[in-house]
């Protein structure tokens, strides 16, 4: 890529991309970050790839493209799924770039986005690696060199404005990679070791979260069930991921739903995290707080807490029912007693008046 021509150096130099303009003509056209000698320095790719990070989309143009791709799909009896990014994703990362790594812009919109092409590749290592179709049903859905398949993939196009955000990779063999097929340097440049120092590379990436829509057709008088087709899209999505770097966690996607069940998972561990926090900042305070304490005062301010602590309505309620099952009982032991003197005294009437009866 040629460097922009001094008459448009003084347009690019305003840091950022413009609200009104397209964004990946923008990041491919307009760069500016070479020095006086043609080349590009590690500061002038971050300079230039923070200039589109941030919030980038029109919802109104992404809302409006995701109803006029529903009504094709309609038109063709297709299915589609919504799909939201786990990780980073990168898409394009291969296209030609001053910073290195290019990226894949939608041209009319202006947002990344994964090309059918991708995607049906995606579908296809599935199916050959993990479903392990045969050979005949991969020539249906996918078609070969001599005819194509009966499915119709189309390009996966964010739902709503998404995020993007600066990435780093830092390989540390690079020489190795180059030339390691050659015999090994003295210097060991071309050597994997441990000693060789990290080189950071930037590159772009789409932030979490972002929503993607996916959709597929059949060709006339196919007999493929789409639900099949949906179902080994999702999983590719959620076990292989799309787009570059899938190997390492970059370009997973689940549903929406799954998505925002691990968000509200992850927003109660904050909260959780949050609480403990304060309540570990306020026994410190307390403990702080009782360092200038006399022992007399720190136990009057525990007699305090303890009248001032609320009474357990189930221990109150026990303890009543205690005190008048204990009264009952000494209820029951006077009556016993009255009983027995009573009986006594009969029995000296008695024994009295049979004496009396002998005597005459």
């Amino acid at each position: 890529m040629l460097p922009l021509h001094c008459d448009a150096q003084e347009f690019t130099n305003v840091g950022k991309v413009p609200d009104s303009a397209h964004a990946g003509l923008w990041y491919d056209r307009f760069f500016n970050q070479y020095d006086s000698d043609c080349k590009v320095g590690d500061d002038g790719k971050t300079s230039w790839i923070k200039t589109v990070v941030g919030s980038i989309g029109d919802e109104k143009k992404l809302e409006s493209f995701a109803e006029r791709q529903q009504a094709l799909l309609e038109a063709y009896g297709g299915q589609s799924l919504v799909m939201s990014a786990d990780w980073h994703f990168v898409t394009g990362m291969g296209n030609n770039h001053p910073v290195e790594n290019g990226f894949a812009w939608h041209h009319t919109l202006g947002v990344p986005y994964l090309t059918g092409a991708a995607v049906k590749g995606m579908v296809r290592a599935w199916c050959e690696v993990w479903q392990e179709f045969d050979e005949e049903r991969i020539k249906q859905w996918f078609g070969d060199t001599k005819k194509s398949g009966e499915l119709i993939f189309f390009d996966a196009v964010p739902t709503a404005p998404v995020k993007l955000k600066a990435d780093i990779m830092t390989p540390h063999y690079g020489d190795w990679y180059a030339e390691g097929d050659k015999a090994p340097k003295r210097d060991g440049s071309n050597v994997p070791a441990d000693w060789h120092d990290p080189v950071p590379v930037p590159f772009l990436v789409v932030d979490k979260g972002a929503l993607f829509q996916f959709a597929v057709a059949k060709r006339a008088d196919s007999d493929i069930q789409l639900k099949e087709v949906t179902d080994a899209l999702s999983n590719a999505l959620q076990w292989l991921g799309a787009g570059a770097k899938t190997a390492a966690g970059y370009g997973r996607m689940i549903t929406e739903k799954e998505y925002q069940k691990k968000q509200e998972a992850a927003q109660k561990q904050a909260q959780e995290a949050q609480q403990q926090k304060k309540n570990a900042r306020q026994q410190t305070k307390i403990g702080n707080h009782r360092k200038g304490l006399t022992p007399a005062e720190i136990a009057k301010q525990k007699m305090k807490q303890k009248a001032n602590k609320p009474v357990n309505q189930s221990s109150h309620q026990a303890e009543v029912k205690q005190g008048n099952k204990h009264q009952g009982k000494k209820k029951q032991q006077a009556a016993n007693t009255n009983q027995t003197q009573a009986g006594q005294a009969s029995m000296d009437a008695l024994k009295a008046l049979q004496e009396k009866y002998n005597r005459k």
